[in-house]
């Protein structure tokens, strides 16, 4: 049986749920069935943001689309992409631990997770909180039957109010992906009515936009000085010379003039573009209060002082998503991996945790140990495989070595 007719059987005659194209290799991810279409980016305004806010917001038939594309419009901005960025590459590049009941890790099942897939869920689950309620998609397998990849549902071509994927943005029909046949290979972050931080954030970044394009509309004008040409000559053939001659300036360089004939350029270095800067970097300031808590990691200049004060703010926003992601993770995925694949069966008995331990230079690292090591006595075992230097023995084996705690002061 190909799969159109796997779900013509299943949804009964719906032809307009049912994508022909679709492949029997496609193994029924509903992916393959929605109808793809062009991304174009246009100059967006307030007006756009009121009606994409209503239009996702519509409780008897929500559409998407809008709001989806005024955030691809936001995100060009490099100032606001940045400082997302910095969000989540902190949990991506946060090392990962699988750990049973007893805190105990295995590396084995560490080491399922050392795949692209993962770095796209994080990216996934985590940019929820700036664009909103996301559909991740568990479905291909390779060889080794292990998850291949992570597909998104593009927010406009799944319905969060009705639990549907649609084929098409805004269709009020569509495969119920939280229960039956498909609750197992889709999952929803985020709650159905979040419309994530980007959507508030939009006025002050459309704000800039418009700034930044009076400003180029100004070095347009005026960054090259106008020409004045002042002549006693009157007659047509002389002017024409002229007008010949400015509309040439550029590439020439120079003019040549006649008897009183005057060439001056207008003095612009008085012109404020001050309005323009301050307006790009009021803005720029706003976003990274509102993505990072301050504006101290992305000032080109900062005190020590006040540098640490905004890294423990930002601080307290990287540890907010790794805490947000290690929830859904543990909650949702990991109950799906394990019933898609066997590969999974051992996380069954673990569970997702960061491993936030500080990782120390191989210099900070001898020095403890050398420390401790005074009034400890430390594992031959252990310092082998965090220094990975080969231990073979003690140097002089009669050196007293006090064991637990310290002695007391006499």
């Amino acid at each position: 049986m190909n799969i159109v007719s796997f779900f013509e059987r299943l949804f009964g005659d719906k032809p307009a749920q049912i994508n022909a194209a679709a492949k029997p290799s496609d193994n029924g991810a509903l992916s393959y069935l929605t109808e793809k279409t062009a991304t174009t980016i246009q100059a967006k305004t307030l007006k756009d943001w009121q009606m994409a806010i209503a239009a996702a917001t519509s409780p008897d038939n929500p559409d998407w689309s809008l709001l989806y594309n005024l955030h691809e419009n936001l995100l060009i901005d490099d100032h606001l992409a940045s400082v997302i960025d910095s969000r989540i590459l902190h949990a991506k590049r946060t090392p990962i631990k699988f750990v049973d009941a007893k805190g105990e890790e295995n590396k084995e099942v560490s080491k399922l997770f050392e795949r692209p897939w993962f770095e796209d869920l994080i990216d996934i689950a985590i940019g929820s909180r700036f664009r909103g309620r996301r559909l991740i998609e568990l479905y291909e397998t390779n060889d080794l039957n292990e998850l291949e990849a992570v597909t998104e549902i593009k927010q406009p071509w799944f319905n969060a109010n009705k639990g549907i994927i649609t084929k098409n943005p805004g269709d009020t029909a569509g495969w119920n992906y939280r229960e039956g046949i498909y609750a197992d290979h889709y999952v929803q972050v985020g709650k159905n009515d979040n419309l994530g931080m980007l959507t508030p954030m939009a006025p002050i970044v459309l704000a800039k936009k418009l700034g930044m394009g009076s400003w180029l509309d100004f070095v347009d004008k005026y960054g090259v000085p106008p020409l004045f040409i002042t002549t006693d000559r009157e007659d047509k053939e002389r002017l024409t010379q002229l007008w010949n001659a400015a509309s040439k300036f550029k590439s020439n360089n120079f003019m040549v003039g006649r008897g009183q004939e005057k060439f001056e350029f207008a003095d612009i270095n008085g012109a404020n573009v001050d309005p323009f800067e301050r307006l790009a970097l009021r803005a720029d300031n706003m976003i990274s209060k509102r993505v990072l808590g301050g504006t101290g990691l992305t000032d080109e200049k900062g005190f020590v002082g006040s540098v640490e004060i905004q890294y423990k703010l930002a601080k307290d926003r990287f540890e907010s998503d790794k805490l947000f992601f290690k929830y859904f993770f543990n909650a949702q995925i990991r109950p799906r991996l394990i019933k898609l694949s066997p590969v999974y069966a051992p996380l069954k008995n673990y569970s997702f945790e960061w491993d936030n331990a500080e990782n120390m230079g191989l210099t900070e690292l001898v020095n403890l140990i050398v420390k401790l090591g005074e009034q400890y006595e430390i594992e031959p075992e252990y310092l082998k495989n965090t220094t990975g230097i080969p231990i073979i023995g003690r140097l002089n084996a009669a050196a007293p070595i006090v064991k637990g705690e310290s002695p007391a002061k006499k």
